[in-house]
């Protein structure tokens, strides 16, 4: 090997191509099969064959595995493709969102599906949005909402329908999640409107609350004018509708109304509505007063810290960088510790979001690094930390270069530096 100059950039390729069979979920005999070879053709290859030298090889390497050819080539594609969810686990979840057949047509298993079973595997995926695993969600939920829609359709007359309700209306709610955070509105409402009408179904307004949530993000995400003061409404209408049980709500349901209010209070940033985005998050911050403190029911992560969190939020949406950074220096590390990793690297990009607007340039970039740290998916993968990662870049001087490790996370990015 050390004859050979060419064998550790094969490796390079091996490692590559290993990984992808891997996230693809192939085995040996089906990777071999697809490439028209034999299983021992394959273990060459994984140990870095010569063969990995040809580009007709590769093509069809990358072809089976559908990926583009410079992600098995190239360092910085490679590292970029292996950050985040793909186009093919993207369309996999697009794919089970637009399924129906679990809902309208006759149960397909023999036996009941184990509820406990699914309820894990349920915790299991919000457990790794939560972490920022947005890629090991994407990759698991496409079938498991298949599977869930399953017992909900098939068990109409048995006790256990209703949980499986439940679990289905969370798993609705993670996808809609995973699409807003990868820039796909459409997903997400599309996964809002199908959990709407299952929440309704349970007649649970804790439920119901916090699907209602996800539409409204939804409205807010969309291009028309008037999406945002929809959403606002929609919010008011619901608030009224969980108001009438608040005198014996239990905390989920608080959770789910106060989450409300400060998606309400986005919103209305959004549309730069800065009194009725202030009330709104005041209204947030009551309710979780009653709560007594914070909690993560149905994994919102609701309570008087988030509270703060999303007023940073909305005055950084609402480009108010000076005041972002003031409020945001009223929230103590022991608040953030009690949080998600999500939820602290979101505040930490609202808060570079604010130093950038600020024209704090070097705050900003200390906060990326801070964040990318916390939650590597939250900064590479969503649209939102590439529009303020290039923002930042452009913002050197001419004759001046981004520091090392913006630079770094700029390349995987795709912006050129």
């Amino acid at each position: 090997m050390a004859d050979d100059p060419d064998a550790a950039r094969r490796q390079e390729i091996a490692g590559r191509v290993v990984y992808w069979i891997q996230r693809r979920g192939f085995t040996r005999k089906l990777f071999a099969d697809r490439m028209g070879k034999s299983i021992s053709w394959v273990d060459k290859i994984k140990s870095g064959d010569r063969q990995l030298d040809r580009l007709s090889v590769l093509e069809q390497i990358a072809a089976v595995l559908d990926v583009r050819l410079h992600v098995l080539l190239d360092s910085d594609e490679a590292a970029r493709a292996e950050s985040c969810a793909d186009s093919v686990e993207i369309e996999a979840l697009q794919e089970a969102l637009q399924r129906y057949d679990g809902i309208c047509g006759p149960p397909e298993f023999d036996q009941p599906p184990d509820l406990p079973v699914l309820n894990r595997t349920l915790n299991y995926c919000w457990t790794a949005f939560q972490a920022s695993n947005y890629q090991a969600v994407t990759r698991l939920l496409p079938d498991f909402l298949v599977v869930l829609q399953q017992p909900y359709r098939g068990l109409p007359d048995s006790p256990e329908r209703e949980p499986a309700a439940n679990y289905l209306t969370q798993a609705y709610w993670l996808a809609a999640e995973i699409a807003f955070k990868l820039g796909r509105t459409d997903l997400g409402w599309l996964a809002g409107d199908r959990g709407i009408v299952v929440a309704e179904w349970t007649g649970d307004l804790a439920l119901v609350g916090a699907t209602i949530r996800r539409l409204v993000h939804a409205l807010m995400a969309s291009s028309g004018t008037d999406s945002g003061r929809r959403g606002v409404s929609l919010v008011m209408a619901t608030a009224a509708r969980l108001d009438a049980a608040l005198a014996t709500a239990n905390p989920t349901l608080l959770s789910a109304y106060g989450a409300l209010f400060l998606k309400g209070s986005i919103a209305a940033a959004r549309i730069h509505d800065a009194s009725l985005s202030r009330e709104l998050n005041t209204e947030a911050g009551r309710v979780a007063a009653l709560l007594g403190g914070d909690r993560n029911e149905h994994y919102s992560a609701f309570g008087p810290t988030n509270v703060l969190l999303h007023r940073v939020s909305a005055l950084a949406d609402m480009h108010e960088g000076g005041r972002v950074v003031e409020e945001a220096s009223q929230i103590s590390p022991g608040q953030l510790a009690t949080l998600p990793r999500e939820r602290r690297a979101t505040h930490l990009l609202d808060v570079a979001r604010g130093y950038s607007q600020w024209g704090k340039r070097d705050n900003a970039v200390q906060l990326l690094l801070q964040a990318d740290q916390i939650a590597r998916e939250e900064v590479r993968c969503r649209p939102l930390t590439h529009t303020l990662v290039l923002d930042l870049v452009r913002g050197y001087p001419r004759g001046s270069r981004p520091t090392a490790p913006l630079a770094r996370i700029a390349r995987e990015l795709g912006i050129q530096v």
